[in-house]
């Protein structure tokens, strides 16, 4: 009897336990639909019905799956990837998976073609769809793929701000997501690199763009009082201003840099003018066979000459001295009238050169310059990026040779979005 008992207690104590169940879903129903009414906030209230009556949940890995590959077939990148748009077109939309894992961030999560079907199912925004063998996916049709010209890239702008003050090691793009949602929805964020040529990989400069869903949550995040990443308060501003800023600044940079080449013109040109001055032109006459060119200098600088040009050859018994300045040929010889001037012991007779004379010396003068101008390595023998100093430009193949790597740090990226934390 006692058996029996305890058998019938057993049967009434499980179906108490039914009734329990039962009346708990009830309650979970009730809930649910209260939330319906009175949940504003932006998270899709039938997925979370589905997942709470079914028991489903999303797992991290599904999360970030999920996250992932609506990134590349999202608004952002989708309408920029050529390589995605190519694909798109050749099979109604249906790319297969093993296309997919070939994205490297993709990979790395993940290469079970199953788990990305489930995770995909499970998404809320039902941007993907699944082929019935589970094996392709594709954007659904019924969000259209908005085209990427300039008034797109001005409204994406428009509501993309920039932000400085993240450590530069440590922080991925996980810990990112979550901290922006947290002042708003958010389509993505983008960490800014450089590439590090020695150690030959791109590393986190510690700021990022943040396109946020709407240009009012935009304004709203910049308007905060403060906003902090751990301890460091963030340096926020519009995009658009920020790269403003850094025009400006590079612009101001090559002014800079341009300055000694500009000094260097405004020296070349005064060298130029003065080399046509009138009056700057002796004639001289009586040197001995081994008197040298260096020889009729020398004397003529140790007397006061200003000496700008000689025009001599070795075993001629007469020249000429071109004297910087207009005028400058007669002030000389007033200067040293009355001492005679000599060269390798031989005294030299002197006058300025005028008339038919002069005139026929300063346009072969004219004429060397202009053949100097024209001689391929006059641009190089002075000045930034030499023939001789090794710069930028100068040397052997050096004008040839193109930079590589990544354009301006500071430009807008090509791509925004998840696929740049790699």
């Amino acid at each position: 009897m006692a058996e029996t008992n305890g058998v019938e207690l057993k049967v009434e104590a499980s179906e108490e336990d039914k009734l329990k169940a039962e009346s708990l879903k009830v309650e979970k129903e009730t809930k649910i639909e209260d939330d319906i009414k009175n949940d504003n906030t932006t998270c899709d209230l039938g997925n979370k019905i589905k997942s709470e009556l079914s028991g489903e949940e999303t797992s991290d890995l599904e999360k970030k799956i999920i996250r992932q590959i609506e990134y590349y077939f999202g608004d952002i990148n989708l309408p920029r990837d050529k390589f995605l748009l190519e694909q798109v077109k050749l099979q109604d939309g249906w790319i297969p998976l093993d296309v997919m894992f070939k994205f490297k961030r993709l990979s790395s999560l993940t290469t079970d073609a199953a788990l990305v079907c489930a995770a995909l199912e499970k998404s809320p925004n039902k941007l993907l769809e699944v082929s019935e063998d589970r094996k392709q996916i594709r954007r659904s049709p019924a969000q259209v793929v908005p085209v990427f010209n300039e008034e797109r890239r001005k409204e994406l702008t428009s509501r993309t701000v920039y932000c400085k003050g993240f450590p530069v090691t440590g922080v991925v793009l996980d810990d990112l997501l979550p901290y922006f949602a947290t002042y708003g929805p958010i389509e993505t964020v983008m960490m800014r690199s450089y590439l590090d040529k020695a150690a030959k990989e791109h590393k986190f400069k510690g700021s990022v763009y943040v396109i946020f869903k709407t240009k009012e949550l935009a304004e709203k995040f910049l308007n905060l009082e403060s906003v902090k990443y751990g301890e460091t308060e963030l340096i926020r501003k519009w995009q658009s201003d920020y790269l403003e800023f850094k025009k400006q600044e590079r612009d101001s940079k090559r002014k800079n840099s341009n300055a000694p080449q500009k000094k260097f013109s405004d020296e070349k040109a005064a060298r130029q003018e003065a080399a046509m001055a009138k009056g700057a032109i002796l004639h001289l006459e009586g040197f001995s066979g081994e008197t040298s060119r260096e020889d009729v200098k020398r004397e003529l600088v140790s007397v006061g000459a200003e000496v700008a040009y000689i025009e001599y050859c070795k075993g001629d018994s007469k020249g000429l001295a071109r004297l910087q300045g207009e005028n400058s040929a007669q002030r000389f010889l007033d200067r040293i009238k009355d001492t005679p001037f000599k060269v390798c012991g031989q005294e030299i007779e002197m006058k300025v050169v005028e008339g038919e004379e002069e005139e026929e010396f300063l346009k072969k003068t004219k004429e060397t310059l202009e053949k100097k101008r024209e001689h391929p390595n006059y641009k190089n023998k002075r000045g930034r990026g030499g023939k001789f100093r090794g710069g930028r430009g100068g040397g052997r193949n050096f004008g040839d040779r193109k930079r590589k790597g990544n354009p301006s740090e500071d430009e807008p990226p090509t791509k925004i979005g998840a696929e740049s934390a790699d």
